[in-house]
């Protein structure tokens, strides 16, 4: 109470309270109380804060390699079968595992010390003996804790089969004892509340098995072929480093991130790291079936969802079972708990809605558990009514808060100006607020008597006659000590008799030193005594209430109702703004369907791909493509038409296709489920392998045969680039016509075009299909300088230029470089005259080539021509605001026409040989202010032209005219209102408008 005596200086008393690792973050002590300060920040910072790195054992099979991914904090096990080395290399390159790794060998091969561990970054042996250590990193996921060591078991841990004991059941226990035995689980993970607890389990322990981790298996259960005869449904296998490195989602600066462009920004954290795990380990198809229908419902119908709180599971399960867990936390919950019970009550018997059956499956694959409408709104409703009765539904230390009846909230003692209210504050802020009052009666009541004894004697001993009520606008004589706890005068006053000023005296701070310049009496010290004990025994109480709130959650079986309401808010929440950013970018749901069945369109047809653009590019900036995938495309092409482009958009799509997501796509396509996709880019040296980057190359090549059949999507990209020319074309030649005999699907884009006279066989050569991306040949100037634009169209044929020193001069190369390489070139093409260097048949007829009287499609070509006009700036704005439009010119000095005053407009001006872009609803004003800026300004001339749709349609077209103008190499006065683009998201089911219109 800080009037008590004591030593002048006291030793400080340190412990280890716990050790807080990767595998569990979660800081488990003193957060009872923790509502401000620690248990409330976690949750805050739920998007900012490190979720926990599960244990990962890897076991070898014959079949393939088994991920068993324990989360030590939620007490799951996610199981993963017959996974490829270089699928187990991405995974544990995402996400890397806590420390160690587990390694199960087959029996036979364990060679080395089974109790030892060894460095992941060790010797090159250790990397042939453990092939699947990734040879980097996600830089996303890396950092402190994420070098991982490897811990070898010995294959004689494995359970022999038994009846009723599957593999996924083997694979489980020895993973999870393995990770229990190493932790010492026997202390760390023992259920043991502290003291006082009401059940009858009061002072339990009991070790933790692997009988109490769920099981989560990531293989379809419907996939295998039954007693009914059904076809077996299509799984896609876990993604390869390369390919989810091509795609974002291993970062890559150079390659845009693919989750970005799925979700909003206001999308919270938790939903990116969901669709990041759900991409790279795709779902079993009957799940991306539901994901699919639950997006398509809330994409179409939008029905209105309630607040999807998605609290941190693990780190809640771990206060709950560690009887560490907040009146915030327990809100916390029960918010989550009345989002689903609200989403479930609202659409269960709606008919009209596909929401809650699809959610179900989810729900179930996400948490392992048996998930019925009916039993979970039931549980869901049972936890959160048994929290209510105990938690405070508000913290009345939130000043931020809005409170909806003033009268449940627990308020701080108050006296008015007897005793300061900062010392109230001070003593019983730490307890109020957190529990309702009668959860803990005797701690209130005893509280209050001791408020109510302290103010009366503060008023007879400190105030005397003067009545704080009349006094209050005076200065009071009553001064607090926070950091003694105590309050006391800073003399002794006037009204006290000569013979009372005895009782007054000094008091002493918290160690025991007299304050000289503070007096206080014997009875204010007593009372201030017994309402400081009596604040201590409430925080006491408090705490004990919570703690048996915990204790009863997990003893009367709470908790899975909990988990599995965390798990369906993230589900949703993650399904909403997903198919609400789809919406607002124009994305849509293609029809998925499995090969050679009913819904097949035909058993050759792997897709039919409908206007797809770039994920990470507004439709209307790109160029949409439209094409049928029906074999193995070999693609030729010039430098920067749009290959790599086209393979990675389409990878993409099919992908999220497969996974139940949106695609940049329109409407009416469809995608075959695939059992594989296998991008493969361009190349880099892997040092910590001593590979080359051709190296490298060949030992993914090695996984594509390796791994992939007729129902795989394969994009194979530059091969044999790395090596000489005659080397690389045999090599690339030989894979071209192994992966069509094996009946592959996907684009196969080279430069080295002496594969198209190599002798591929005639199996291989039914399905191989020629594909080019056409160019633009400007005809009307100089045949001897020819100009290109590029389209980025595919289309039927070959292309055996490419174009190099255009997309030099383009870059920048000097000149003097250029003309020597040219010089080069015809010396090369004269030692072998029967070289062909252009299109096939390289005349104005190729049908590569379009004429310049005819328009390019849209704004995303690459004219490599230095002719800039404001003739050519006309046909660019013409080209955003509408053929029905026509651009007028407006001479130098001339006035606006009266046509187009009133109309929202954009407008070019040329000044000297510079130009400006601007949008205006009064152009005959706006060109007047122009004018007047004098200089070469007085004699600009201007192109304008009219835009429907409004002052925004306006903006959108200046913005993509000054981006197009700045691309081309215009001299641009100002690039400001050039920098965002605004999306016109999903077009009208009535209004029959293609991308290219709306381009």
């Amino acid at each position: 109470s800080g009037a008590s005596g004591g030593a002048k200086s006291r030793l400080k008393h340190r412990m280890l309270a716990q050790i807080v690792s990767s595998a569990s973050p979660t800081y488990l002590f003193d957060l009872v109380l923790g509502d401000s300060a620690a248990a409330g920040d976690m949750l805050a910072n739920n998007n900012d804060s490190p979720s926990s790195r599960p244990h990962v054992g890897i076991i070898s099979t014959a079949a393939g390699y088994t991920i068993v991914e324990v989360s030590s904090e939620e007490r799951s096990v996610r199981i993963t079968e017959r996974v490829t080395t270089e699928a187990v290399a991405c995974r544990l390159a995402a996400y890397p595992p806590a420390d160690p790794l587990f390694y199960v060998p087959t029996p036979g091969s364990d060679k080395t010390d089974t109790s030892g561990v060894t460095s992941s970054s060790s010797s090159s042996s250790m990397r042939r003996q453990l092939p699947f250590l990734p040879s980097r990193l996600d830089s996303a996921s890396s950092g402190p804790g994420s070098r991982v060591r490897t811990k070898t078991l010995s294959p004689l841990l494995m359970q022999e089969p038994a009846p009723g004991i599957c593999d996924l059941e083997r694979a489980k226990r020895v993973i999870v004892s393995a990770h229990l035995d190493m932790t010492e689980d026997k202390a760390s993970t023992t259920v043991d509340f502290s003291e006082g607890l009401t059940s009858s389990k009061e002072g339990r322990k009991r070790r933790i098995t692997h009988e109490d981790f769920v099981m989560i298996s990531s293989m379809d259960q419907s996939s295998e072929a039954g007693s009914t005869g059904r076809l077996r449904a299509t799984q896609m296998s876990p993604l390869y480093v390369e390919t989810a490195t091509q795609l974002g989602l291993l970062s890559d600066r150079t390659i845009p991130p693919l989750i970005s462009y799925l979700l909003p920004e206001s999308a919270p954290a938790p939903t990116r790291r969901f669709l990041r795990r759900w991409l790279l380990a795709p779902p079993p198809s009957h799940v991306s079936n539901a994901m699919s229908q639950l997006v398509q419902t809330l994409k179409d119908d939008g029905p209105p969802l309630p607040p999807l709180a998605v609290p941190p599971i693990g780190k809640v399960l771990a206060l709950i079972r560690a009887g560490q867990a907040s009146a915030q936390v327990f809100r916390e919950l029960i918010d989550a708990l009345e989002s689903t019970t609200s989403v479930l009550d609202a659409y269960s018997d709606d008919e009209s809605l596909d929401i809650v059956k699809p959610l179900m499956i989810l729900l179930q694959h996400e948490s392992g558990m048996a998930a019925d409408p009916v039993s979970l709104q039931s549980r869901c409703r049972e936890t959160s009514q048994l929290i209510e009765k105990v938690v405070a539904p508000y913290n009345v230390h939130n000043h931020n808060a809005y409170f909806e009846d003033d009268d449940l909230l627990d308020r701080v003692s108050d006296h008015g100006d007897t005793v300061p209210r900062a010392f109230f504050e001070r003593n019983e802020a730490s307890w109020r607020g957190r529990v309702k009052p009668e959860a803990a009666v005797d701690a209130y009541d005893h509280v209050k008597q001791a408020v109510d004894n302290l103010a009366n004697v503060v008023r007879i001993d400190f105030w005397g006659p003067n009545d704080p009520v009349t006094t209050s606008s005076k200065r009071s004589p009553v001064f607090q000590d926070i950091f003694n706890n105590l309050f006391a005068l800073k003399e002794i006053p006037s009204w006290v008799d000569q013979k009372e000023k005895e009782k007054y005296f000094h008091p002493r701070d918290r160690n025991g030193k007299v304050l000289r310049n503070r007096y206080t009496t014997a009875n204010v010290q007593a009372a201030l005594s017994d309402y400081v004990e009596a604040c201590e025994t409430a925080c006491k109480e408090v705490t004990k209430v919570l703690t048996n709130l915990s204790a009863t959650l997990c003893d009367e079986g709470h908790l899975p109702a909990v988990v599995q309401a965390a798990h369906a808010n993230l589900i949703l929440s993650t399904a909403a703004h997903h198919a609400a950013n789809s919406n607002a970018l124009g994305w849509s749901m293609a029809q998925v369907f499995e090969k050679n069945t009913s819904g097949s369109p035909n058993p050759n047809l792997a897709g039919n791909i409908k206007d797809i653009w770039p994920y990470w590019m507004d439709r209307h900036e790109s160029v949409a493509n439209s094409f049928k995938l029906d074999g193995l495309f070999l693609l030729t092409a010039p430098n920067m038409s749009g290959k790599s482009t086209l393979m990675r958009s389409t990878a993409a799509a099919a992908l999220l296709s497969n996974c139940g997501l949106c695609a940049p796509l329109a409407q009416g396509s469809s995608i075959q489920r695939f059992d594989a996709l296998f991008v493969r880019g361009a190349s880099a040296d892997v040092p910590t392998e001593g590979k080359s980057a051709f190296g490298a190359e060949m030992g993914d090549i090695a996984a594509l045969i390796r791994s992939c059949g007729d129902k795989s999507l394969v994009f194979v990209d530059e091969l044999g680039r790395g090596t000489s020319p005659k080397d690389g074309t045999s090599l690339a030649g030989a894979v071209l016509e192994a992966m069509a005999e094996s009946r592959m699907n996907g684009i196969f884009a080279t430069h080295l075009h002496g594969i198209l006279d190599l002798p591929l066989s005639p199996v291989a050569q039914e399905h191989i299909f020629m594909k080019r991306m056409a160019i633009h040949k400007n005809s009307n100037v100089d045949v001897e300088s020819p100009t290109y634009e590029w389209t980025y169209r595919l289309e039927d044929g070959v292309c055996k230029d490419s174009l190099a020193l255009v997309t030099a001069r383009h870059f920048g190369l000097p000149e003097n470089i250029l003309n020597r390489a040219e010089l080069f070139s015809l010396s090369l093409v004269s030692s072998n005259p029967n070289r062909i260097t252009s299109h096939e048949g390289d005349s104005d007829t190729s049908p590569s080539f379009t004429h310049s009287n005819q328009r390019v499609a849209n704004g995303a070509s690459l004219p490599v021509s230095n002719n800039v006009g404001l003739d050519h700036a006309m046909t660019i704005v013409e080209e955003y605001a509408g053929e029905n439009e026509k651009v007028v010119r407006i001479p130098p000095k001339w006035m606006c026409p009266a046509s187009l005053e009133g109309y929202c407009c954009v407008y070019i001006l040329q000044v000297d040989d510079r130009f400006y872009v601007g949008e205006t609803d009064s152009l005959s004003r706006r060109l007047s202010q122009h004018r007047k800026k004098g200089s070469a300004w007085t004699m600009l001339t201007a192109v304008a032209i009219r835009v429907e749709g409004g002052k925004t349609e306006a903006r959108n077209v200046e913005s993509l005219v000054i981006r197009k103008m700045a691309k081309i190499g215009f001299d641009m006065i100002s690039i400001n209102d050039g920098r965002s683009v605004r999306s016109k998201g999903r077009m009208l089911p009535n209004k029959k408008t293609t991308i290219e219109d709306a381009q």
